[in-house]
């Protein structure tokens, strides 16, 4: 290699080095800073807060944390978002990995128009369904029973993607191990829980943490659902609420999204491993 080819491959590097660091210190500034910021004044009295916002607290603090569940009822919200939460990360797990093995494994009619339709779905904006859904859900008087509404849209704007995700997935798994546990009479169900789904834990995970992220963050819909009752409200319409109550008290408000934020760390944590491997073994695919 000639000088000059040194001294372009030397520059590359350094441009890629510069960039991959402005790419990092922007995540830095427009993620991490926030959420290092809540859990500051957070610990901080409302005089503290007021008196210098960058400042840290003279002392840790957690009364405002106390205080979001004695006064804010953060706890009756919370309660309510892991129940909806739940009820629809298992719905959509069991329904998305039944269509995305019945699409990618058995011979159904129309399999490639309704694969269409799936992405038809996925690509309309969820603002487009919600006045429509949120009709059909009144007259059928679903919005009066409580968590349905809301657990209703969240299954079925999070189905399509992931019965994508999940097809996708299953195609990379040899369809010889399917054929060999079938000669030694494994019925579909058994091959489904024995065989496929240890091999999908990625893609299983890298769905869940998705589509936790999207059902425990997501407002718009929730707070339509439930315009019309003070039951079963989820923890983002309840910060809301919150605000509306204590409009001033920001170190009790920044207690109250530090709880919010808590459940995504320790998902993430638990299962990043999985999610890792699923976003780079092939689980998500074009």
């Amino acid at each position: 290699m000639n000088t000059k080819s040194q001294h372009f491959s030397i520059r590359k590097f350094s441009m890629g080095f510069i960039l991959l660091r402005i790419v990092m210190i922007s995540c830095i500034a427009f993620y991490v800073l926030p959420i290092v910021f809540s859990f500051i004044t957070s610990l901080k009295t409302t005089p503290e807060f007021y008196q210098n916002v960058w400042a840290l607290p003279e002392k840790f603090r957690f009364e405002n944390y106390i205080q979001a569940f004695t006064e804010g009822k953060i706890g009756e919200y919370f309660l309510n978002s892991v129940i909806i939460a739940a009820t629809s990360l298992v719905l959509i797990q069991v329904f998305a990995l039944s269509a995305a093995y019945a699409l990618s494994r058995l011979k159904i009619p129309f399999a490639n128009m309704i694969l269409v339709l799936l992405l038809v779905i996925q690509v309309l904006p969820t603002e487009s369904m919600i006045i429509p859904l949120y009709m059909m859900l009144s007259k059928t008087g679903l919005l009066k029973l409580q968590y349905a509404a809301i657990i209703i849209g969240y299954v079925g704007w999070s189905l399509p993607g992931t019965i994508i995700i999940l097809k996708n997935y299953f195609e990379t798994i040899p369809i010889e191990l399917l054929e060999a546990a079938r000669i030694d009479g494994s019925g579909e169900f058994n091959t489904m829980v024995k065989i496929i789904l240890p091999l999908m834990k990625g893609a299983i995970s890298t769905c869940f943490v998705m589509n936790f992220t999207y059902v425990w963050g997501e407002l718009m819909w929730a707070q339509i659902a439930t315009l019309l009752t003070d039951k079963g409200i989820p923890i983002t319409v309840g910060l809301l609420n919150f605000q509306g109550m204590f409009t001033t008290n920001w170190p009790m408000l920044t207690a109250a999204i530090c709880i919010v934020m808590l459940p995504l760390f320790l998902i993430f944590l638990f299962l990043q491993k999985y999610f890792v491997a699923g976003l780079t073994n092939g689980g998500i695919k074009g």
